[in-house]
C-alpha cells in the first residue's frame, strides 16, 4: 500500500464492498470539509494505484468505475467483513432451528476473524464512523455468542471472560446480567449481588441514573433463588425466538378484516414488516430484551387503520399464539382497563378470576404473553398513557399502534408518519373502488373529484363507496355537490362511515385554546402561513401561541411545509379548514370573526411595511394608508419583524401569503388595507419579476377603491398599474395609468404621490424618445422628491438624470450626479439603491471606454442582485458585463454572457433587457462575419422593439439589421428608411450619433440602391 489517502479510499471501498462510493464521499473522507481543487485529480490518481497494487496481486479489475463513482467487486475477494457478517447471519439461522451449539460456534470461528480494532490507523472521520458501526457488530455478536453459552451450561466457562468484558465497557447492562447469571449458576451467589451493586454504583456515578428493569429484576430473583434462574440442560434448550410454552386452548385472532381495495404504502409496509421481524441488519440482537414497537401516526382519515390491519395480517403466521386488537376510537372512560379484560378473557381469563386493578389487570396480562409470540394491534390511541399497560413484557411478541399524535413517548418504538395520498395514489384508490372505466370516461371530474378528497383515503373511500352504490350517478353530479363548500362534509357521509365524525374525534381532545385556534385558522385563505399568525388569531403573544399552535401539529390537525431556505410552516388540509370553518361559524360571532381576521391581515401589513424600511432605509418611494397595523406586546421599539427568525428575503417566503392577504382584504371590502398591502408588495414582485401577482393585486385594489370611492387608494393602485406597464415595457397604457393617476394626486394635494408618478412618467417619455419632456418632468420630480424628504426617491431621480447626461456624453456632469445618488443610498442603507447606482457607473465607464473598469463594476454589481435576489437586477447586470466583454474582444466570452441574460430576461418577463441581448448578440455575429445569424437575432429585436415602442432601440436594430443585410448583399432601403423616421423623432445626442451610422451604411451602397433611397 501507498500512502495514508490509498489508505483511506481503499477503507471506504471496502466499507461499501459492492456498492458504489461516490466520488464526493471519498473526497469527504481523504479531506473532511476543505478538500483542495485537485480532490477529483488526486482521488483517481489513488484508484489508479490501487488498481496498480490489486494487478500485481493477481486480482486487476476489482475496482469498477461507475458514473456516480468507484465500487469494489466484493464477489472476487475475501472481505474479512463480509465473512463476519456471513457467520453471524448463519449463526442467527442455526439459533432459529435450536441448533445453539452451532450457532456458538458460527459466533466463535467469525469473532475469530477480529485481530484488533476495524481499520485502526486509517486517519479519516468518515472511515472510523464506519469502523465504529463494524465495532458494533462484534460487540453484538460476542453478547450474542455468550447469551447461547449461557444457554448451553456453559456458565463456569465464560466467567473469566465476562468480568474482562463487563471492565472493557462498564456502562452495558447487558453484560452485568450475563456476568451476574453466570457467578449465581456456578453457586456463586455473593459475587452475583457485589456485581449487581458495582452496577449500581457505576450507573449512578457515570450516568446519574439507576439500572434497567431487566437488571432490577435479576438481582432480585438471584436474591429469592428464583428457580427459573436455573441452567437447563442443553437438550431442553429452544431457540431465542421460539421459546417453549404450554400449549394454550385459546388462540385470539381478533385482527377485523382486510380491505380488499387496499392501495400503495409498499415501502411502509416493508418498513414495518423490517421492524416487527426484527431485520435490523445491524448484526445486533434486538429481539432477545425488547418488545418491538412500531408507532404509526398521521391525520384522521389518512389510513392509519388500514396499514396496521393490512401489516398485521401479513405477519399472522410469525406470531401463531395470537393476535389481539383493541379500538381507541369511541370515547368512554377507563378505555385502557377495558381493553385489558378484553384481552385477559381473550387469552383464556375466566371473567371472575380477572383482577379489578388495572395495575394487577396489566401484570396478569404480561404474565400470560411472557413465553408467547402474539402481535398487539392498539388503534387510534389519544395517547402513550392508553398505550403503556398494554406493551408485553416479552421480547417475543410485537405491538403495532396507531394514533393522530406522535407517540413519542413510547419507549423504543419505531415511528411512521402516513401522510395523504398523492394524485396518482388517490386515481388508482377511486379506480379499484368504482372501476376503471367510469375514471376513464370521466377523466376530468374523477381528477377534480380527487382534488376534494385531498388525499385522504377516507373521504376516497366514501366518495367512491357513494359512486359505487349509485352506478346511473356521473362522477361529475358528485363534484358539483361538493361545490359548496358549507355542505361539503354532508357529502363525505356513507352508512357509518362519516368524515365529519372522524375528524371531529381530534378536535374533542384539544383544550379550548387550542380549538379556538384551529376554527380562526379557518379565516385564513393563504395556501400556508407563519407561526406568527397565532398570535395576531388569538390576540396574544408569540410564546404562548406558539404553545396552543404546537397541540395542533401534534393532533395532526396542522401539517407542517417546509420550503428550501424558508422557515417551517403550515397549512390545514383543504377538508380539515372546511370543518374548521363549520366550527369557527358555529361558535365566534361575526364581529370576532372580524376582529380575528383584521387583526391577521394587518399584521402582514405591519410585516411588509417593515420590510420596505429594512429594504429602503425609511418609508421612502412609498405610499401608506390608513389601516390598522397589528403586532403583540413587544418592548419598546421592536418590531414583529425584529422578533422573528426570518429568512433574508422576508418577501419571498411571503409572496403566497402576501397575494392571499389581498386578494381576502378585497373580498372582505377592507379597501384602505388592499390597497396599501398591494402596493408595498410591489418591493418584493418589482425585484423578482412577478408581474402577474403585482398585475392581479393592483387590479383587486383598484376595483375595490372604486367601489368604495377610495380616490386615494384609486391614486396609488393606478400608480402602480402605470409603473408595471412601465417594466413590461407596455409604454401607451402605462402614460394612460400614470396620467390618471397623476391627475388623481394633483387633486387631493399629494404631493409625495405626484412625485412618483413624474418619475415614471418621465422614464416611459425616456423609452419612448421623448427627451425634451423625460428631462422637464425628471427636474420637477428631483424639486418634489426633496420638498417631501423621500430620499431614495431622489437618488432615483438622479440616477436617472446622470443616465442621461452620460448618454449625451457629460460625463462629468453624469459622475457627479451618481456620486450624490450614492452617497444617499449608503446613508440610508438601501443595498438594491448603491446596485442600480454602482450599474450606472459602470455605464459610464462605458462611455469614457474604460471596459476593464465597466467590467468589473458590472460584476461587482452581479454579485450584490444575487446576493438580495434582485432577479430584474440581475438581468440587466448580465447585459451590462455581456457589452463590456463585447468592447474588450472577448467576443465568445461576450455571447455566453448575454445568452445567460437573455434567458434569465425571458424567464422574469424583462422584455427590454430581451431586445437588448440581442441587438448585443447581433453585433457580436455581425463582427464574427456570421451574417445570418445576426440577421436572424436582429430581425426578431425590430420586432420585439416595434412591439415595445421604444423608438431608439427600434432604430438601432434597424441600422444593425441593414448592415447585416447588406453584407449578405440583400436589399435594405426598408430598414434604412425606418430608422430614419425613428431617429428623427428622438432629440439626443445618442440618436444623432446612430443617425450618423445609418449615413455611413447608406453612403456604401451601391449608387442605384442609393439613388432609390433618396427618391423614397
Amino acid at each position: 500500500m501507498g500512502g495514508a489517502r490509498q489508505r483511506v479510499v481503499l477503507s471506504m471501498l471496502a466499507l461499501n464492498a459492492g456498492r458504489v462510493t461516490p466520488l464526493e464521499q471519498l473526497i469527504d473522507a481523504v479531506w473532511d470539509d476543505e478538500p483542495p481543487s485537485t480532490a477529483r485529480g488526486q482521488i483517481q490518481f489513488c484508484i489508479s494505484a490501487l488498481r496498480k497494487v490489486f494487478t500485481d496481486a493477481g486480482r486487476g479489475g476489482v475496482i469498477v468505475t461507475d458514473p456516480a463513482g468507484y465500487l469494489l467487486d466484493a464477489a472476487d475477494l475475501d472481505l474479512d467483513s463480509a465473512r463476519f457478517t456471513s457467520g453471524v447471519a448463519a449463526a442467527v439461522d442455526l439459533e432459529a432451528e435450536g441448533r445453539l451449539a452451532d450457532a456458538a460456534g458460527e459466533l466463535r470461528a467469525a469473532l475469530a476473524l477480529w485481530r484488533g480494532p476495524a481499520l485502526a490507523g486509517v486517519n479519516s472521520a468518515l472511515v472510523q464512523r464506519g469502523a465504529a458501526h463494524l465495532e458494533d457488530s462484534r460487540l453484538a455478536a460476542v453478547e450474542r455468542r455468550v447469551r447461547l453459552d449461557l444457554a448451553l451450561g456453559r456458565h463456569e466457562e465464560i466467567i473469566g471472560e465476562l468480568t474482562a468484558l463487563v471492565a472493557e465497557e462498564p456502562l452495558r447492562e447487558r453484560r452485568y446480567g450475563f456476568l451476574m447469571l453466570a457467578l449465581y449458576r456456578a453457586e456463586r451467589q455473593a459475587e452475583a449481588l457485589e456485581v449487581a451493586r458495582r452496577a449500581r454504583a457505576t450507573l449512578v456515578e457515570e450516568l446519574g441514573v439507576e439500572p434497567g428493569q431487566e437488571l432490577r429484576e435479576l438481582e432480585e430473583a438471584i436474591l429469592n433463588r428464583d428457580p427459573a434462574l436455573a441452567a437447563r440442560p442443553p437438550a431442553e434448550a429452544a431457540p431465542a425466538r421460539e421459546p417453549v410454552v404450554e400449549e394454550q386452548v385459546v388462540v385470539p385472532r381478533q385482527l377485523p378484516a382486510s380491505i380488499a381495495d387496499f392501495t400503495g404504502r409498499e415501502d411502509q409496509l416493508a418498513e414495518i414488516r423490517d421492524v416487527l421481524l426484527d431485520r435490523g441488519g445491524d448484526g445486533a440482537d434486538h429481539a432477545d430484551h425488547a418488545v418491538r414497537i412500531v408507532a404509526i401516526s398521521g391525520k384522521g382519515g389518512v389510513g392509519k387503520s388500514s396499514l396496521a390491519v393490512r401489516v398485521a395480517h401479513e405477519l399472522r403466521e410469525e406470531f401463531p399464539d395470537g393476535q389481539l386488537y383493541g379500538d381507541f376510537r369511541f370515547p368512554g372512560d377507563d378505555r385502557t382497563g377495558k381493553l385489558l379484560e378484553r384481552f385477559l378473557r381473550a387469552l383464556g381469563v375466566n371473567g371472575a378470576m380477572v383482577p379489578e386493578d388495572v395495575q394487577e389487570q396489566a401484570e396478569l396480562y404480561r404474565s400470560l404473553l411472557a413465553t408467547k409470540r402474539v402481535l398487539v394491534v392498539l388503534d387510534d390511541v389519544v395517547g402513550e398513557e392508553q398505550v403503556l399497560p398494554l406493551l408485553p413484557g416479552s421480547p417475543t411478541c410485537a405491538v403495532i399502534a396507531t394514533s393522530r399524535m406522535r407517540m413519542t413517548g413510547l419507549p423504543g418504538a419505531h415511528w411512521v408518519d402516513v401522510d395523504a395520498f398523492d394524485t396518482t395514489r388517490s386515481m388508482v384508490l377511486l379506480a379499484r373502488i368504482v372501476g376503471p372505466a367510469r375514471v376513464s370516461a370521466e377523466p376530468g371530474p374523477a381528477a377534480e373529484l380527487v382534488g376534494f378528497c385531498g388525499g385522504l383515503p377516507l373521504a376516497l373511500r366514501i366518495a367512491g363507496a357513494r359512486l359505487a352504490s349509485k352506478p346511473h350517478w356521473r362522477i361529475a353530479s358528485l363534484v358539483r355537490r361538493l361545490q359548496d363548500e358549507t355542505s361539503r362534509l354532508d357529502e363525505f357521509n356513507y352508512r357509518g362511515f362519516e368524515l365529519r365524525f372522524n375528524i371531529g374525534l381530534t378536535y374533542d381532545e384539544l383544550s379550548a385554546q387550542a380549538k379556538r385556534l384551529f376554527r380562526l385558522f379557518a379565516l385564513l385563505r393563504a395556501p400556508d402561513f407563519p407561526a406568527w399568525t397565532a398570535a395576531a388569531l388569538l390576540d396574544t403573544d408569540l410564546p404562548h401561541a406558539e404553545e396552543v399552535l404546537e397541540q395542533l401539529i401534534d393532533a395532526r390537525l396542522l401539517d407542517t411545509v417546509e420550503f428550501p431556505g424558508e422557515q417551517v410552516r403550515y397549512r390545514l388540509h383543504n377538508l380539515i379548514r372546511v370543518y374548521a370553518l363549520e366550527r369557527l361559524l358555529d361558535n365566534e360571532t361575526r364581529q370576532e370573526r372580524d376582529a380575528a381576521l383584521q387583526r391577521v391581515l394587518g399584521a402582514w401589513m405591519g410585516l411588509a411595511e417593515q420590510a420596505h424600511r429594512a429594504e429602503y432605509g425609511g418609508d421612502y418611494t412609498i405610499l401608506h394608508g390608513t389601516a390598522p397595523r397589528w403586532q403583540p406586546p413587544l418592548p419598546p421599539g421592536r418590531t414583529l419583524l425584529d422578533e422573528l427568525d426570518v429568512p433574508a428575503d422576508w418577501w419571498e417566503s411571503e409572496r403566497r401569503s402576501l397575494v392571499a392577504a389581498v386578494r381576502q382584504a378585497a373580498a372582505e371590502g377592507l379597501d384602505e388595507l388592499c390597497w396599501d398591502l398591494a402596493l408595498t408588495a410591489v418591493t418584493l414582485f418589482e425585484t423578482k419579476g412577478y408581474f402577474d401577482d403585482w398585475h392581479e393585486t393592483a387590479r383587486l385594489g383598484l376595483d375595490l377603491c372604486e367601489r368604495t370611492g377610495n380616490r386615494t387608494g384609486q391614486a396609488a393602485m393606478l400608480y402602480s398599474l402605470g409603473t408595471l406597464h412601465m417594466f413590461q415595457k407596455r409604454l401607451p397604457d402605462s402614460q394612460r395609468c400614470l396620467a390618471a393617476a397623476m391627475a388623481l394626486f394633483e387633486a387631493r394635494g399629494d404631493t409625495h404621490g405626484r412625485a412618483l408618478a413624474l418619475r415614471n412618467m418621465a422614464i416611459t417619455d425616456g423609452l419612448l424618445g421623448d427627451v425634451t419632456t423625460m428631462v422637464s418632468r425628471l427636474d420637477s420630480a428631483l424639486a418634489l422628491m426633496r420638498e417631501v424628504g423621500d430620499r431614495m426617491g431622489e437618488a432615483q431621480v438622479l440616477r436617472s438624470i446622470a443616465r442621461f447626461r452620460i448618454d449625451e456624453h457629460d460625463h462629468e456632469q453624469g459622475k457627479q450626479l451618481l456620486e450624490s445618488a450614492l452617497r444617499i443610498c449608503r446613508e440610508v442603507g438601501c443595498v438594491r439603491g448603491e446596485a442600480q447606482v454602482l450599474h450606472q457607473f459602470a455605464h459610464l465607464h462605458l462611455g469614457t471606454r474604460d471596459h476593464a473598469a465597466a467590467a468589473r463594476e458590472f460584476t461587482g454589481v452581479l454579485r450584490i442582485v444575487r446576493s438580495i435576489g434582485d432577479r430584474i437586477g440581475e438581468t440587466y447586470a448580465l447585459y451590462g458585463l455581456g457589452v463590456a466583454r463585447y468592447r474588450q474582444g472577448r467576443l465568445v466570452d461576450a455571447e455566453t454572457v448575454l445568452r445567460n441574460a437573455m434567458a434569465l430576461a425571458v424567464r422574469v418577463g424583462e422584455r427590454l433587457v430581451q431586445g437588448q441581448t440581442m441587438v448585443a448578440i447581433g453585433e457580436i455575429r455581425l463582427a464574427l462575419g456570421d451574417q445570418r445569424a445576426a440577421e436572424a437575432e436582429l430581425s426578431t429585436a425590430v420586432g420585439l422593439f416595434a412591439e415595445l415602442g421604444s423608438a431608439l432601440w427600434h432604430a438601432k436594430a434597424l441600422v444593425l439589421l441593414a448592415a447585416a443585410k447588406s453584407g449578405a448583399g440583400g436589399p435594405v432601403g426598408d430598414e434604412l428608411r425606418r430608422a430614419r423616421q425613428l431617429l428623427d423623432g428622438v432629440p439626443s445626442k445618442e440618436a444623432a450619433r446612430w443617425a450618423d451610422h445609418l449615413d455611413a451604411l447608406e453612403a456604401a451602397l451601391p449608387e442605384d440602391a442609393r439613388a432609390e433611397l433618396r427618391v423614397s
